[in-house]
């Protein structure tokens, strides 16, 4: 299949974004375009490398599977994934939050023959930065009260906003909505209790605000691309080793 000019063009927009990672595959799972940013975070030689290989050949095998399995959903119903918050392997190891989108790639006769991706890397925000935007506050009773219902225009009253002008705000300095905020909080809590304590899957879900423990595995296996049980055993594996 030739992707034609069209790849080549959204590859040399994007090679302009170090923060964003961008690629093209096709229905085999296939790189048929990337940016660099994509290629330094998996340290492949260069872009060319990384041409016709696929995910498996640069990613853990849970993290290749669960990129396949959300690129075929993709195919299967030619619906886009918006905004979804995930955690990728930085190019020094580390995790990093990242919101993700992905689009069907259609021919000239609109038919669906590969998957656009493209992640953009949310970094955080310094002190000053949350200073300068007045979200001090609003941060500090995210954080401190994740186990209670958090709604948008009450936290906008703290600074003297409307839920709207909160909006608008925490997507300017975090590049996320208030709400997704707010998730990544909990997502972030949830992590740090599931590495830290011994406590039930039911509790963590309650100390960090999800409904029930099954919105907490939902929600968590979207994120992270475990269940949070499968997450607590390898961060135990990984403190024997």
């Amino acid at each position: 299949m030739n992707f034609g000019s069209n790849a080549k063009l959204l590859e040399t927009l994007f090679d302009t974004l170090w923060d964003v990672v961008f690629c093209i595959k096709d229905r085999h799972g296939r790189y048929i375009a990337v940016n660099q940013a994509l290629s330094l975070r998996v340290h492949a030689a260069n872009k060319q490398a990384m041409i016709g290989k696929q995910a498996r050949d640069f990613f853990a095998a849970d993290l290749a599977q669960a990129y396949d399995l959300q690129d075929q959903a993709v195919f299967e119903t030619g619906q886009a994934v918006i905004d979804q918050l995930e955690q990728i392997t930085n190019p020094d190891g580390t995790m990093g939050w990242y919101l993700t989108n992905k689009f069907p790639f259609l021919d000239e006769q609109s038919a669906i023959v590969g998957v656009i991706g493209v992640s953009q890397d949310l970094h955080t925000p310094s002190d000053s930065e949350l200073s300068i935007a007045n979200l001090g506050q609003v941060v500090a009773n995210i954080k401190t009260n994740l186990n209670q219902p958090l709604r948008g225009d009450e936290l906008a009253k703290l600074i003297d906003l409307s839920a709207e002008q909160l909006d608008r705000r925490m997507k300017k300095v975090f590049r996320l909505s208030t709400k997704k905020y707010i998730m990544k909080c909990r997502l972030e809590k949830s992590a740090e209790l599931l590495r830290t304590t011994d406590r039930s899957l039911a509790q963590i879900a309650i100390d960090c605000g999800f409904s029930d423990q099954s919105a907490l595995t939902r929600q968590f296996k979207e994120t992270f691309l475990w269940t949070p049980a499968a997450y607590r055993q390898s961060q135990r594996t990984t403190s024997r080793e």
